[in-house]
Order: structure tokens, then C-alpha cells, then sequence
């Protein structure tokens, strides 16, 4: 006991639930991608006629780096379903993630986020790996088993959030949760780019066989090493336990109201909640209709489709650590604000995406260039993770988990929205004009949610999230820069220094 009671003062208690999560997040995004691949080689196409427009022949003709035969291999599928349909499997887990958004943030604060992120982990492993037989055994069964893995899994980042309110110090919360949150951005690069050859080697089903004994691992080791706040964590420091809570200055044991109608009347609510919406457009559209893209229009065969599909989540993952990185720079430094720092990561989130995902339609069968913008649109938009999707526990630390639901269940629309409107345009319509149209719509929701973002963002605790006898925000998370500049920098000062001490 004493062994372990020393390795959690080498490596802080903070840090492994930063690895754990990354982990989980992986896991989750693994879980939720690997269909997106796999269901290209799952559904029977016709054999081509040499017609641009036929189903088994990309626009821009068939294309391989050498190695591969460049001949996409027709009826090899064993499902007769239509771009309508494939459209509607794509979407079943966001019809489901969409309801268990709020009360997966209510769920947080009654039972912990271990039990709730854990158990969602492992049902949805469960469930991965029953998805060949249901998809073998019909059609509904099988958008059945995808409805209730997002239903489950609904609960991941309210919970997610509502833990990190109560273990990130103010200072490395942009860190520590774009670090976490970038584990989905892996997720789905390894989903993407190991789908494919798993598929061209073993088959499709050993997609969700592997992936789902991965993650039941990962609960296992979950439920071993996580705990649901510093108070509660056997083997924390006292350092660095008194670090924490002194630095985000909440009890987590403080049993406040959830003033659900001050959320309702709140603009920097109603902010989160479209911009989220707008951001996550563009990724549910990369993430689960890229390969779609990839096959039809640019060629590409069922290997290098995912290979090269899973370049747009890599760079999300390399954006996002890289923007919390630079803003936690910035803000420790008093170059920028917090709110001025958010504003310019989420200006570059929201406006950079839009302006190549119209430029990824205009170089057409440029497959190098097309690659490039499409990977560099997702991007830029990974910074809005750490400009303005982690101000949920910032506005209200006690509630960030709920918080995060209430917009998220808006964010997740796009998910099942997204896909059924791309099935419709593209259905016996795969064609450069159709997918130019879908960026179209794409940019300019980017930019509106950009737009909305910038006007009404907030960065300090809002009133109704503190406790009545609680000390100004300004002191607690030293926001306002204006307000205390002196007191800022002072505290700042002996925050770092507290840091250097864990």
C-alpha cells in the first residue's frame, strides 16, 4: 500500500484520470466510427457499366498508390441497402445520443461520474459486439443495436465534464481537457484507418469483435484507477488534493439546486448551445460520411478509404492539443484574457473550416489537394474545443456536467440530421455538384455559429451557478482582468508556484 501511496505523489492523481479519460474517450469514438468504414465493404454494389453515375464507379475514376489493385471489388457485400439506407444506419447512434444528454449530467451528480462514464463504456462494448448478428438477422435490428449504443453513450461527456469541474485547477483546464477530449479525435483516426485493413484482411464483423474486447479492457481498468473526486481518491497527495480544491474554490460536497430556468434565460447558454450545434455539423459530416466521399467521388479503395479518411481526425487531434496548449500559454502570461483568448481560437475554429471545406469542392478530382483541405477544414475546427466547448465549467463549475447536455443534446442533431440529408442528395445522385452543395451548407453553418459565439461568450461564473455565500468569481477564477489586476496576477503567481510544488 505504501508503493502505490508513493507512485500517486510521482504521478498526480489529476494526471492519470487525464489518461484514463483520453482512453475512454478513444474507446468511445472507436466504438462509435468503426461502422463508417466497415459498412462500405458491408453493402452489395452493382457491377460497373462504365457510366459515371453507376453506384461501383467513383467520379474521378479508380485511384491506388501501387500497391493495391486500384479495382474497387464489386459484390462482395452481403446487404442490398441504398444511400438512403446507409444514410439511416450512420445516424441510429445519434438518434439515441440524443436523449440521454441532460439527464447523463443529472446522472453525474447523483451517482458519480465513474459509474455512469464506466457503465455506458461497457454496455456499449457489449453492444459492438453483437452488431454482426444483428446486422445479418435485419436491417431494424441492426439500426436498433446503433440507436441504444448512442443512447448509452449519451452520457460520456456530461459526465466527462461534470468530473473535470471538480478535479481541474483553473489554470490547466484548457490542458487537461483538450488532452482528454482529443482522445476521440484518435479514436476515430485508429477507427478509420485500421477498419479498412481489418476488413480487407479478416473481414468486416472482426471490425466490432476487436474493438469491443479493446474497450471491455478498458472498463476493467477504469473501474480500478478512477474516482470521482479528490475528496474521494484513496491515494491522492494531500498537496495536491488541497491544490485543487483551493484553486477551483467549490466543495464538491455542496448540494446547490440545478436552477434549470436560469439556464433557460442565460445568452451565454443559448451561445454554447448554437455554437455547438454549428461546430459539430462539420465534424458529424466529416466523421461519418467522409468515407462515403472518399469512395464515390475520389476512388479510393476500401484500405486506403480509411487510411486517408482518418487524416481529418488526426488533424483535429494535433489542432486541439495545440490550441489548449497556446491558450493556457497565453492566459498565464496576460497576453490575452480568458474571454479574448476563447474569442480568437473560436474565430479560427468556426471561419478557417468553412473557407476550405469550399475550397475542397473546387479542386474537384485534385485527389492530393481535395485530401488536404478537407483534412486542414477539420482542423481548425478542433479549436473549438479549447475556444469555447470547455466553457461549460467555467460559467457554472458545480453544473458543467449538465451544462454540457443541455447544448450537447443540440450538438448531437447534426449527428443523425447530417446523414440523412447527405443520403437524400447523394442517393442515385453521387456526383461532384451534390457533394459541392453539402460543403456549401456546411460553411455557412460554420460561419453562423461562429458569429453567435463571438457576440455572447462569457467566461466568468455566472451568478446563478455560485452557492449565495460564495466568493466572487472574480477571485475565484481569475477572469476579469479588469476588475483585479493586481489580485490576478498576484494569485496567478502563487498558483503556478503551487503547481511546480504537485
Amino acid at each position: 500500500m505504501e508503493r502505490i501511496k508513493k507512485s500517486s505523489e510521482w504521478v498526480p492523481a489529476r494526471y492519470v484520470l487525464t489518461a484514463m479519460f483520453f482512453l475512454g474517450m478513444m474507446n468511445a469514438y472507436i466504438l462509435r466510427s468503426n461502422i463508417s468504414v466497415a459498412i462500405v465493404a458491408m453493402i452489395r454494389t452493382p457491377t460497373a457499366d462504365g457510366n459515371g453515375t453507376d453506384p461501383s464507379t467513383s467520379i474521378c475514376g479508380e485511384f491506388s498508390f501501387g500497391a493495391t489493385d486500384a479495382n474497387k471489388t464489386t459484390n462482395q457485400g452481403e446487404f442490398d441497402w441504398d444511400e438512403t439506407q446507409k444514410g439511416r444506419i450512420l445516424s441510429a447512434f445519434f438518434y439515441g445520443y440524443v436523449f440521454m444528454q441532460v439527464p447523463g449530467g443529472y446522472l453525474e451528480t447523483k451517482f458519480g461520474g465513474k459509474k455512469v462514464y464506466g457503465i455506458s463504456m461497457l454496455i456499449g462494448a457489449v453492444l459492438t459486439l453483437l452488431t454482426p448478428v444483428a446486422a445479418r438477422t435485419d436491417f431494424w435490428f441492426l439500426f436498433f443495436v446503433r440507436f441504444f449504443m448512442g443512447f448509452f453513450q449519451g452520457v460520456i461527456f456530461p459526465a466527462h465534464h461534470g468530473m473535470w469541474g471538480k478535479w481541474a485547477p483553473p489554470l490547466e483546464r484548457s490542458r487537461l481537457l483538450s488532452m482528454t477530449c482529443t482522445g476521440t479525435n484518435v479514436g476515430t483516426v485508429i477507427a478509420l484507418a485500421l477498419s479498412g485493413y481489418i476488413t480487407d484482411m479478416l473481414g468486416w464483423p472482426w471490425v466490432f469483435y476487436i474493438t469491443g474486447i479493446v474497450a471491455l479492457v478498458w472498463f476493467v481498468a477504469w473501474m480500478l484507477l478512477v474516482h470521482d473526486s479528490p475528496a474521494e481518491h484513496p491515494r491522492i497527495s494531500e498537496e495536491e488534493r488541497e491544490y485543487i480544491e483551493n484553486s477551483i474554490g467549490t466543495n464538491a460536497k455542496e448540494d446547490i439546486p440545478v436552477p434549470w430556468l436560469e439556464f433557460a434565460k442565460s445568452r451565454v447558454v443559448w451561445c454554447l448551445l448554437i455554437g455547438h450545434f454549428c461546430n459539430n455539423w462539420g465534424n458529424y459530416t466529416m466523421l461519418t460520411n467522409l468515407p462515403n466521399y472518399m469512395d464515390a467521388i475520389l476512388g479510393f479503395n476500401i484500405a486506403e478509404n480509411g487510411l486517408l479518411s482518418a487524416l481529418s481526425p488526426l488533424t483535429i487531434w494535433v489542432f486541439t492539443v495545440t490550441g489548449g496548449w497556446i491558450i493556457d500559454v497565453i492566459r498565464s502570461r496576460d497576453i490575452l484574457d480568458t474571454l479574448n483568448s476563447r474569442r480568437l481560437l473560436t474565430s479560427m475554429g468556426q471561419f478557417l473550416p468553412a473557407i476550405f471545406l469550399i475550397i475542397s469542392g473546387f479542386v474537384g478530382c485534385d485527389r492530393a489537394a481535395a485530401v488536404a483541405m478537407l483534412a486542414l477544414s477539420a482542423g481548425f475546427g478542433g479549436l473549438s474545443t479549447p475556444g469555447f466547448k470547455i466553457c461549460h465549467i467555467e460559467i457554472a463549475p458545480r453544473f458543467g456536467g449538465i451544462l454540457f447536455g443541455i447544448t450537447n443534446v443540440f450538438g448531437s442533431i447534426p449527428g443523425f440530421v447530417a446523414p440523412e440529408i447527405i443520403g437524400a442528395m447523394t442517393n442515385n445522385n453521387q456526383t461532384r455538384e451534390a457533394w459541392m452543395n453539402i460543403f456549401w451548407i456546411g460553411a455557412v453553418i460554420y460561419v453562423f455559429g461562429g458569429i453567435v459565439v463571438l457576440l455572447f461568450l462569457r467566461t466568468d461564473i455566472q451568478p446563478w451557478a455560485m452557492a449565495p455565500d460564495e466568493v466572487s468569481p472574480d477571485v475565484i477564477f481569475l477572469e476579469d482582468v479588469s476588475n483585479a489586476p493586481n489580485q490576478k496576477h498576484n494569485e496567478q503567481q502563487t498558483t503556478r508556484e503551487n503547481a511546480e510544488l504537485i
